[in-house]
C-alpha cells in the first residue's frame, strides 16, 4: 500500500485492523493516502504505519492528490478493467519483492 509516497507491506496487519480486511485490500495497488487521510487515524496509527514500511515509491508524489470529478471517474472507470484488476496484484508482489531484498 502507498501512503505518501512511501511503501508500506501492511498485509500482516489485515486481521487486526479495526475496519477489516476487505477495506485495506480496497486500498491496496493503488495511492491510499486519500483513504487513509479521510478516515481520520489516530496518530497511534499513523506512528504504526513505522512497523510497515519497507521503502519510497519511485515516481509517487508524497501529497494527496484533489478527488476526481464524476466525469472523469466515469469515463476512466470503463477503460482497462482487465489491468485495473491486475495492478493491485503487481504492487503487492513488488512490494513483497523489495521487502525480501531489503531483510536479506
Amino acid at each position: 500500500m502507498i501512503i505518501h509516497g512511501k511503501v508500506y507491506d501492511v498485509t500482516k496487519f489485515l486481521d487486526e485492523h479495526p475496519g477489516g480486511y476487505d477495506i485495506v485490500v480496497a486500498a491496496s495497488g493503488k495511492d491510499g493516502t486519500e483513504d487513509f487521510e479521510e478516515i481520520g487515524h489516530s496518530s497511534t496509527a499513523k506512528e504504526m504505519l513505522a512497523d510497515y514500511y519497507i521503502g519510497e515509491y519511485e515516481g509517487g508524489d508524497a501529497h494527496i492528490e484533489a478527488p476526481k470529478s464524476t466525469a472523469e471517474t466515469k469515463h476512466s472507470s470503463g477503460s482497462g478493467g482487465m489491468m485495473k484488476a491486475l495492478l493491485p496484484l503487481l504492487v503487492i508482489l513488488i512490494a513483497i519483492v523489495l521487502y525480501q531484498l531489503r531483510s536479506a
